[in-house]
């Protein structure tokens, strides 16, 4: 038991001198520390050190805010350019799509003037040619006017066709022949077919525009519609449009027109003084002095015989010569003013009627054709 309690002795003194060691130590360390030993570092000025640093961190930051506002001042600078660039280059791009429109409408006008150029040229072109064939046309007109010495007046110019039976040949013989044939025949004959081409050779060397009529007369009076004329209904000018259609139209009147029936001379021309406006010429297609002396009784002209009741009387030349003066006797008045002309066909048995006709001409200022055969189509 003793040695245990010396045991545990000798333990607890180890330690208690150790810590008394141990804090030796420490105080003698304190006290190193704490005594001065030699020169020391003069003490650090806190407070100015901080401003110090305070500062350099201040004017570091001024410095910084001056570079910032620089670089704000040039990025807004540089902005403004940008939107001055941009808007100069939106600009030019609106100048150039502008000047590109204005390109593609010149261009479009340019192409249009072309277009209306070429078609100038064809119309000018077509024109020059129209009026040399205009020209020669006229050329050609005049001189077969001059040769024939039948002139046409430009307007209001009526044709007055015979379209008797006796305008189916110049023999007598051959007209009763010819009005027992075939129709077709009849419009074949050689007499009337040149009738029917003087006539349309008038209208023919009228010029565009013109206001004519064309009358065909026998018994009867009809205008260029085919209407019977009468006191109540009288002629109509019809207006010249083009070549062709007055062509079509004279063909279209007398193509199926059959001489037939006596000679009315008077009934005509007072259809021609019922015109108006009033004519300015008249040419008379015919082959001799007429038959019917119209509403005049035939006993009373001079050298005509009575009518007996259902027999037909025989009109010789002199006869015929006074309802041809009968004619135009009572239609004297309302001619004045009025070119004729004749253009007349041989017809035989009746050669005196040129000398009728002749002085009909003469004294109202117009001119006797007496044709060859087959004119004007020959």
């Amino acid at each position: 038991m003793s040695r245990t309690v010396k045991r545990q002795s000798v333990v607890a003194f180890g330690l208690s001198f150790l810590d008394v060691l141990c804090c030796g130590l420490g105080a003698a360390v304190l006290l190193l520390l704490v005594v001065k030993h030699g020169e020391t570092v003069a003490e650090i000025d806190a407070a100015g050190f901080l401003i110090e640093h305070v500062t350099a961190i201040q004017e570091l930051i001024a410095t910084k805010s001056e570079e910032k506002t620089e670089l704000e001042r040039v990025a807004d600078e540089t902005q403004r350019q940008i939107i001055a660039l941009t808007a100069q280059d939106d600009a030019r791009s609106s100048i150039s799509r502008l000047q590109s429109t204005r390109l593609a409408k010149l261009l479009r006008e340019v192409q249009q003037q072309r277009i209306a150029l070429n078609s100038a040229r064809q119309v000018l072109a077509a024109d020059a040619a129209n009026h040399q064939r205009l020209a020669e046309e006229a050329q050609q007109v005049s001189s077969q006017q001059h040769l024939t010495g039948l002139m046409v007046d430009s307007d209001r110019v009526v044709v007055l066709l015979d379209s008797s039976a006796s305008m189916l040949s110049s023999n007598l013989v051959e007209i009763i022949r010819l009005r027992v044939s075939n129709p077709q025949i009849q419009l074949s004959a050689e007499k009337w077919v040149s009738a029917r081409g003087a006539a349309k050779w008038v209208i023919e060397r009228m010029p565009i525009g013109a206001s004519y009529e064309i009358l065909t007369y026998s018994d009867v009076v009809r205008d260029s519609q085919g209407n019977l004329v009468t006191t109540a209904q009288a002629p109509q000018w019809q207006t010249k449009q083009d070549a062709d259609s007055a062509s079509t139209h004279v063909d279209s009147l007398l193509k199926d027109l059959i001489p037939l029936g006596a000679t009315d001379l008077r009934t005509a021309l007072t259809a021609v003084t019922a015109i108006k406006p009033t004519p300015s010429q008249v040419i008379v297609i015919t082959d001799g002095y007429p038959t019917l002396p119209g509403k005049a009784a035939l006993n009373r002209l001079r050298g005509c015989p009575r009518a007996k009741s259902g027999q037909v009387p025989l009109i010789s030349p002199s006869c015929r010569r006074s309802i041809f003066d009968h004619a135009l006797r009572v239609n004297r008045k309302d001619l004045r003013g009025i070119r004729i002309d004749v253009v007349l066909y041989p017809l035989e048995g009746d050669s005196n009627a040129v000398f009728g006709y002749w002085e009909l001409a003469n004294l109202y200022g117009g001119r006797l054709l007496s044709p060859v055969p087959g004119w004007p189509t020959s």
